[in-house]
């Protein structure tokens, strides 16, 4: 080697150190930001190093040296990838996936079967890269483009078998064939990151794997996966000496069959197993289906009291990609006991309605207002019903709270029927309020009364003038009929002298008779006119019964106005 060449490639080799390290220790600063909670120092270094990494393609590329090109192109596509910048990431892999492409061409150039083996790699790792980007289509195409255009050059089994690997991804997403994935996956996994390695390329194979991850993902947005859910059903009020199931419901609510299902228990310190599988392998359950697995337990030992403990199902399953799912059903607490709740609790119910029977007698023996208060006793009556019911169902929690309610309601009311002295206060109010009630209705009937009186008295002292008009002509009349008597007296009288003569004798007789008549009238006391009274006398006599009855009423309103003060 010269000394002029030696010197270049010596240069070269400083200038690809300080290019490398350049990137590098910037994003060994956007580590120490980070960590040092410096978020706009460490997006400032991520920018700096991604400029960096660029930068340093750019010139690797205008000396044609495509393959560092292309490495620092995708050091800058994992930095934009960090900074969550996709547009600047896909642009970034997408040139060095063509600077790998590049790098391929000049390794085939040669004809020589390793370097085609070399050149072969790289150029799948770039389809590979526009894979991952999402661009599958893209991939494919220059896929297919590099075989047919180095098609003479491709001999080797091996090689052939590289160049096929495009191929193979394409005709699984197209036909949804994951025996022609696995076997792709199983060429890129053990064949093409081999090549790499071979042709000094081992920084490349993380891509290879993101582009078998992407291929994955579009597959399975293809195919009908498996979606588990899965639920543990415990029975309730347990005792530490009895055996009890627990049962553990499994659906598949997805659109494929779920393969390797594998389940295993947990349980807490304290409980035991007396059957049952603790690990189960169920190897398929259809879509749409459901498994019930059931196992028998039952307390380690009989102890005193209440104790809790934890029983946890996990597993996990397969899609048809082979991608792992895990399941977990609880924890759910399991409440052992020395005794049955749901006896103890039907015990307290009867204790409570006795409780409620005697406070019913005690509420109609008080002072208090009786009707509210037993509504209040018949609710408590049903609502004890209603907690006989929910241990019978098994709502234990239900009926225990209800049960607490009640008694505290009957210790309330219990409280209230006890306190003499707001009995005391209540019956006060009550005297107080029936007196009030009785005088709001009873002055107003009063005072009508006193008023209709009075009005009555008016009216009566209205009709004196008519009265006395009345007594005035009657006392005319009388004088009339004793005038006209008088005439009669006077006129017979002298009719009886002229007719004297023993033949007048029948005559004489009928004109005593007149006379004695006309006497009879003259003296009759109901013609006595007498003086002219100030009222007439029948008006008087009402009008004392009117004063007299509205003295009376107005003396009774006092007397018990007085009696309700």
């Amino acid at each position: 080697m010269s000394d002029e060449r030696a010197k270049r490639w010596v240069e070269e080799s400083q200038k690809d150190t300080e290019r490398q390290s350049a990137g590098k220790m910037h994003l060994q600063a956007a580590a120490q930001a980070e960590r040092a909670g410096d978020i706009a120092a460490m997006e400032r270094e991520y920018a700096a190093a991604a400029q960096a990494f660029t930068q340093s393609a750019d010139e690797y590329r205008a000396s044609k040296s495509y393959k560092k090109a292309a490495l620092n192109m995708c050091d800058a596509g994992d930095v934009f990838s960090e900074m969550a910048d996709a547009s600047k990431a896909i642009a970034a892999y997408q040139r060095g996936a063509d600077d790998l492409l590049a790098a391929s061409a000049e390794h085939l150039m040669w004809g020589d079967d390793a370097e085609t083996g070399k050149g072969t790699a790289l150029a799948v790792t770039a389809c590979m890269i526009y894979v991952m980007i999402g661009k599958e289509a893209d991939a494919f195409y220059k896929a297919r483009g590099f075989v047919a255009e180095n098609s003479s050059k491709i001999r080797l089994p091996a090689v052939v078998r590289l160049s096929q690997i495009p191929q193979m991804l394409e005709n699984s997403i197209q036909a949804v064939n994951l025996d022609s994935f696995a076997e792709a996956e199983n060429a890129a996994v053990t064949e093409l990151k081999s090549a790499l390695a071979s042709s000094s390329s081992p920084e490349f194979s993380k891509y290879v794997d993101k582009g078998l991850d992407m291929v994955r993902e579009i597959l399975r947005g293809k195919l009908k996966v498996p979606k588990i859910s899965s639920q543990l059903t415990i029975p309730i009020d347990l005792t530490f000496t009895e055996d009890f199931s627990v049962q553990l419901n499994i659906r598949n609510s997805g659109e494929g069959a779920a393969s390797n299902l594998k389940i295993e228990w947990h349980l807490d310190d304290g409980l035991q197993f007396v059957s049952g599988e603790r690990t189960k392998t169920i190897p398929r359950l259809p879509a749409g289906e459901n498994l019930n697995i059931a196992v028998i337990l039952r307390g380690a030992e009989a102890l005193g009291g209440i104790r809790d403990y934890s029983v946890v199902v996990r597993g996990s399953y397969e899609d048809r990609l082979k991608t792992i799912y895990s399941l977990q059903a609880g924890p759910v607490v399991i409440t052992l006991k020395d005794f049955k709740e749901s006896e103890k609790l039907l015990q307290d119910s009867d204790v409570t309605s006795g409780r409620v029977g005697f406070l019913r007698a005690s509420i109609e023996e008080s002072e208090f207002e009786v009707e509210p208060l037993l509504r209040i006793v018949d609710g408590l009556t049903a609502s004890l019903k209603e907690s006989r019911a929910e241990v019978e169902k098994g709502e234990l929690h239900a009926a225990k709270a209800r049960i607490r309610i009640i008694n505290d309601i009957v210790d309330q009311i219990d409280a209230l029927i006890g306190d003499e002295a707001l009995v005391e206060r209540v019956v006060k109010a009550k005297l107080t309020e029936k007196k009030a009630f009785t005088m709001s209705k009873l002055v107003p009937a009063f005072e009508q009364a006193i008023a209709y009186a009075s009005n009555q008295e008016k009216k009566l002292e209205s009709e004196i003038p008519l009265a006395l008009t009345e007594w005035d002509s009657l006392a005319e009349k009388k004088r009339r009929i004793l005038g006209a008597a008088g005439k009669i007296k006077s006129i017979a009288n002298d009719l009886k002298g002229k007719l004297a003569a023993p033949e007048h004798q029948l005559l004489q007789n009928n004109i005593s008779d007149l006379q004695m008549e006309a006497e009879k009238i003259l003296i009759d006391s109901l013609l006595v006119v007498g003086d002219r009274p100030a009222s007439p006398e029948k008006v008087e006599m009402a009008l004392v019964v009117a004063r007299s009855i509205r003295n009376e009423i107005t003396q009774l309103m006092e007397k018990k106005k007085s009696e309700l003060e």
